[in-house]
């Protein structure tokens, strides 16, 4: 099941969710429910009901490629050529191709 982030955009609190798809836009339909702390107010505590926003994210990749008797590890030619692809579309990239 896919994890969803969110952020509140009056207080700043951060979440993320795992939901099916069809409900990843819950949380954006009802308020903030983070309670907040103002020593000057009469409660202390009050919601922030804030609007919630989904935040973009970047899904995360791995690829390990394990040896084991009679195969040599080696990256394919395909995973090179689409490391060196993101490379070149990623401003600044550090990122090392193994051979």
């Amino acid at each position: 099941m896919p994890t969803y982030d969110y952020k509140c955009e009056k207080c700043g609190h951060e979440f993320e969710d795992m939901l099916p798809i069809s409900r990843r836009n819950e949380p954006t339909k009802v308020p903030c429910t983070m309670r907040i702390l103002d020593a000057n107010q009469d409660p202390q505590y009050f919601d922030c009901d804030g609007e919630v926003k989904m935040k973009v994210a970047v899904p995360g990749f791995a690829y390990d490629n394990i040896s084991s008797p009679g195969h040599k590890k080696s990256t394919p030619n395909w995973m090179k050529d689409k490391l060196k692809e993101i490379k070149r579309q990623t401003y600044k990239s550090t990122m090392n191709i193994p051979e």
